[in-house]
């Protein structure tokens, strides 16, 4: 039989003892229901001796042992009390008194002060103090000292009466070495017993404690996922609208760029040229704004790729934005150094994005005077990946570090640098997607260097 069987099996035993000797309510601290066990089994033990006294009896009628009919009787009712209330101190003082009875009986028979079994009696007060209260364990320990005083003045009185084959025996020896032996051995248990409660007790409030931060936790779970739920639908609602201020907003906007054309094809040479430049106005900010649209649907778009992640080698997808930008870089002399990329497991598209952003925003904010010159650094780390993009380029102010990675935002006039202001909203939002963080250096003397940190395992995160 295996170890596991052996634990089941005592375990579905505990079980069965426990509901048919221990009260119910007793089995909510873990104090009283291994108090209520050890006294069950004492009365248990108990009729065990007193039934084998009687079978002893009957089975050899010439054996010397007492009849024990009155006490078996006697504790199958202390059990069922027991059973019934479940009152440790009622139920110590009733076992605490039968065995005071029955050993007092013992002793006044075998020898008074002198008597063995006045050893045997010490079991009343150990038995009231475990398990009705340490002042009854004290009440009781009190008779036992005051009946062992009382034989000392028996024998006192009469002298010789206890001595018959022990003339020099000293009742004095025997009354102080019982009593001390009592008071020493009851001292020692009460403070054991003391300290054993207390730490019980502590270690209950504490499991008490513990089961309420873990309900607490589990409340606190509960509104997590009801929380979730709504920002899932919140967000669900944003990429609706974003999707529609993106998409159907193109159609009236190309239809304003059509009928501008179309009035410049129909007027043609006879235009003024304030009107020129009134009509220029007009197609540039609707070009701008249809290219702003066409950013917003794609950033709406992030994190909800249908594309499985796979493993990316990262090399080459610097090698394919390279190609992308390839008259950028031509036209601005940009050079590109970069360390050994890993390959990871992602989203080809995003991670393209990604690149990309950073590569083109470093070429676009150049300093006039310098070519650009781009370097990509990467470190493994225990847990996560760790890439740097570093520029010397014009540099990003220390107040604005923060406030570029929101979408729309922007440090520079349109007249002065393009674009829509969404391209490094999308590299956070790509990052923070893959469970990632990004942001840039502080006190960097000369250009940008962006930092991003991206997990080595990807767990299932909420798209934001």
């Amino acid at each position: 039989m295996s170890v596991v069987s052996v634990k089941k099996n005592f375990s579905i035993l505990a079980r069965k003892y426990d509901e048919y000797f221990i009260n119910a309510k007793l089995e909510e601290s873990s104090l009283d229901l291994r108090k209520a066990r050890i006294l069950v089994f004492i009365h248990l033990f108990i009729i065990f001796v007193g039934l084998s006294y009687e079978i002893a009896n009957r089975l050899w009628p010439g054996v010397d042992s007492p009849s024990t009919i009155v006490g078996i009787l006697l504790f199958c009712g202390l059990t069922y009390i027991f059973k019934r209330y479940g009152n440790f101190f009622v139920s110590g003082n009733l076992v605490a008194f039968i065995l005071f009875v029955v050993l007092l009986e013992s002793v006044f028979a075998t020898g008074g002060l002198y008597s063995d079994n006045l050893l045997w009696i010490m079991a009343t007060p150990l038995t009231a103090l475990l398990f009705a209260s340490p002042r009854s364990g004290i009440v009781w320990l009190s008779v036992l000292v005051g009946v062992t005083f009382y034989l000392f003045v028996l024998d006192l009185q009469n002298p010789g009466y206890y001595r018959k084959q022990t003339e020099d025996l000293d009742g004095l020896y025997y009354l102080i070495t019982y009593n001390g032996l009592f008071v020493m051995l009851i001292g020692i248990v009460l403070i054991f017993a003391t300290g054993q409660s207390m730490i019980i007790k502590a270690l209950d409030a504490k499991q008490m404690e513990l089961e309420e931060q873990k309900a607490e936790l589990t409340r606190q779970k509960e509104a997590l996922v009801v929380a979730e739920e709504k920002l899932k639908s919140i967000n669900h609602e944003l990429e609706r609208f974003a999707y529609s201020a993106s998409h159907d907003l193109k159609e009236p906007l190309r239809m304003i760029g059509s009928y501008v054309m179309l009035v410049k094809r129909r007027i043609g040479t006879d235009l003024d040229p304030d009107t020129k430049e009134y009509i220029g106005f007009i197609t540039d900010g609707v070009s701008r704004m249809e290219k702003m649209l066409n950013d917003l649907l794609q950033y709406s778009r992030l994190g909800r790729n249908k594309e499985q992640l796979k493993d990316q080698d990262l090399n080459d997808t610097l090698l394919v934005v390279m190609q992308n930008l390839m008259a950028a870089m031509e036209n601005t002399n940009t050079a590109i150094y970069a360390n050994q990329l890993p390959v990871i497991r992602s989203i080809s598209v995003e991670m393209l994005q990604l690149f990309q952003n950073l590569i083109s925003n470093s070429i676009k904010f150049r300093r006039k005077d310098l070519s650009p010159v781009i370097g990509i650094t990467y470190q493994d780390e225990q847990d996560q990946h760790r890439f740097m993009f570093m520029d010397n380029g014009i540099g990003i102010p220390e107040k604005n570090k923060q406030s570029v990675f929101d979408i729309f935002e922007r440090l520079h006039s349109i007249q002065e640098y393009e674009g829509s202001g969404i391209g490094l909203a999308t590299c956070k939002k790509i990052v923070n997607n893959m469970g990632g963080k990004i942001w840039i250096e502080p006190n960097k003397a000369v250009g940008t260097t962006f930092t991003f940190t991206l997990p080595k395992e990807r767990k299932n995160l909420p798209v934001i």
